[in-house]
């Protein structure tokens, strides 16, 4: 959440720098364009109206000529020409026009001097010859006069940077002033979500710049802890009705299998009621295995199951897993191969031996009870890196594809199957910090592969 009001500064500040780079090309693009358009008037003519001036040549007769070129190279963008005397009289012309050769009040040269002459822009020289008027074609430029108070315009180039950089800091620090009062607010919008996120609630104040977000967050805290409350509710009473009916079943669980033990070691009763007496007692460890892994996954599931972790070894850890279910009721239909790498002899662990006791169990069970003939069975470990790698295989029929499914999470049309003993596994492995794989094995068979972190 940090890094969202992070962003969000940077934005702001961005903005901010954003502003002052327009305002330095804005200052940029009018001297670009002055220098533009300077130039492209200074090409419109190739001589300025004082070397013109300086070229006009007068003499004794009162004949006007240009020295070293002629009067078109001389006047080149210049449409016409002409040289007043001090009584306003044409003395010299070139091109003009018949409605201006005419004799020129004091008034009418005042005035065009400055601006124009019959829309003509014009430009004046004054020489001992006279006053040298040069003709601009209409349109060609434009020419404004302005008055101003000397002092302003001193002023103005004396302290003109220091206005604009007040302005620019001005600008800055309008901009800052924005950013961080926008942060305050969407930092406490920030801290609000990364409570939500730890499952928390909130109470964020509703004024300001946020005022709406900080609302639909006071709303949404409000339905998740609803919603959290209901979902606490319903996972208790999951709980319990669990326990309950697991502790009322273990008693007359425990009945039914002593009767059935007394009687399949009945002799007097005959071959075939001992071997349902025998039957009874396999499917009621069938539900006593059931009932156990109904409470450990729900356990598992809600924290409610401890984790015991001790240092243990890999090797003497499985072999004793190994020999454990050996002796167990379902070896008479399996066979177990242990095969450990020598570094996996040695390889230290944190874990809950009786968890991942039940895991191997869970997983030797499923291979003995789903394939109707004997199996050959094989544990391996070997380490790679800071994991012990652990691949549990068979040599049976393999996982149904529809087991296979649902234990990768797939979605599942119809009754999904029954796989709570392999789940037990994933979410024990999960709980000591490793993953369980399960997949079909090579050529036939199903296989698992765990792997778990080793003590560091």
């Amino acid at each position: 959440m940090k890094t969202f009001a992070r962003v969000v500064r940077r934005y702001v500040l961005a903005t901010a720098l954003t502003i002052l780079l327009l305002l330095a090309l804005g200052v940029a693009a009018l001297i670009a364009l002055g220098y533009q358009y300077g130039t492209k008037q200074a090409a419109t003519f190739r001589y300025t109206s004082a070397m013109v001036a300086d070229h006009l040549q007068c003499d004794a007769a009162g004949q006007f000529t240009f020295d070293t070129q002629s009067a078109e190279v001389w006047l080149d963008g210049y449409v016409w020409a002409m040289v007043l005397d001090d009584a306003g009289q044409v003395r010299w012309r070139y091109q003009l026009p018949a409605e201006l050769d005419h004799p020129y009040t004091a008034t009418q040269i005042a005035s065009f001097t400055r601006w124009y002459l019959a829309d003509y822009p014009v430009f004046c020289q004054i020489r001992g010859y006279g006053l040298l008027v040069l003709g601009m074609p209409k349109d060609s430029i434009a020419r404004y006069n302005f008055y101003s108070d000397p002092d302003l315009l001193r002023g103005l180039f004396a302290n003109g940077g220091r206005v604009l950089a007040g302005v620019l800091a001005l600008i800055l620090a309008c901009c800052l002033l924005v950013s961080w009062r926008s942060t305050r607010s969407l930092q406490t919008v920030a801290d609000g979500l990364e409570v939500l996120a730890r499952g928390g609630t909130v109470d964020l104040p509703t004024t300001g710049f946020t005022g709406e977000l900080a609302r639909r967050l006071n709303e949404t805290s409000e339905q998740l802890r609803l919603r959290n409350a209901i979902i606490a509710q319903r996972d208790a009473a999951r709980t319990q009705w669990i326990a309950g009916v697991s502790h009322d079943i273990r008693t007359p669980l425990s009945l039914i299998l002593g009767w059935g033990e007394q009687l399949a070691r009945d002799a007097a009763l005959p071959d075939a009621a001992r071997q349902k007496a025998g039957g009874i007692c396999t499917q009621s460890e069938r539900i006593r295995a059931l009932i156990e892994d109904l409470n450990l996954t729900s356990k598992l599931q809600y924290g409610a199951q401890p984790l015991r972790r001790q240092p243990v070894f890999a090797g003497p850890l499985l072999r004793g897993l190994a020999a454990d279910f050996c002796n167990g009721p379902l070896a008479q239909r399996c066979e177990v191969t242990l095969d450990l790498a020598p570094e996996a002899e040695h390889a230290a662990l944190q874990a809950d031996a009786a968890l991942l006791g039940r895991a191997v169990e869970n997983i030797l069970g499923n291979s003995v009870r789903h394939n109707p003939g004997p199996v050959h069975c094989t544990v391996q470990a070997r380490v790679q890196g800071q994991t012990l790698h652990i691949t549990l295989a068979d040599d049976g029929a393999g996982y149904p594809p529809a087991v296979l499914a649902a234990l990768h999470g797939a979605p599942q049309g119809g009754e999904p199957p029954h796989i709570l003993g392999l789940h037990v596994v994933e979410q024990i492995v999960q709980a000591h910090g490793g993953r369980a794989e399960f997949g079909q094995n090579t050529p036939r068979g199903a296989r698992v592969d765990l792997t778990l972190p080793l003590q560091g």
